[in-house]
């Protein structure tokens, strides 16, 4: 827990549905061309108020129909999971350093070109369907 007992925050940026593109399609198995996601960006900051992370969430409609609003943007994966009725199986994850874009470096407070964590992650259920797909940029601490 954070010092002075203070509770990690996220705050939503973006939240939209839409048909999914050529990646998403791919990342989550959509063969539809149809097939639509739900997109939310944010931001997680640490228990002082300091941006730790900025995450790109993408989620097939097909899984996630009747969440209201914000349900699905603030939640994690297994609360969202277990809200949907899916066991969560495997998660691969491909972590890399890259140079922080303008707009990264803008959320996350810091200059353009800063190195920082990339995690690219698609989360499965127990049957292999690709359930969730996001991209976290992550502050690197020293």
């Amino acid at each position: 827990m954070p010092e002075g007992g203070a509770v990690p925050e996220i705050a939503l940026l973006t939240q939209i549905a839409g048909t999914a593109n050529d990646l998403e399609r791919a990342k989550l198995a959509l063969n539809d061309s149809r097939a639509t996601v739900l997109r939310a960006t944010r931001v997680r900051h640490d228990g002082g108020g300091q941006p730790i992370a900025l995450e790109e969430m993408i989620l097939p409609q097909r899984h996630f129909f009747g969440l209201d609003g914000n349900g699905y943007a603030a939640a994690d994966i297994f609360e969202l999971a277990q809200r949907q009725g899916l066991k969560l199986g495997r998660a691969t994850e491909r972590v890399s350093t890259i140079p922080a874009t303008a707009d990264i470096a803008k959320y996350l407070r810091i200059a353009a070109g800063t190195e920082v964590l990339k995690l690219d992650r698609v989360t499965e259920t127990v049957d292999g369907v690709p359930f969730e797909w996001r991209v976290t940029f992550a502050r690197m601490t020293n």
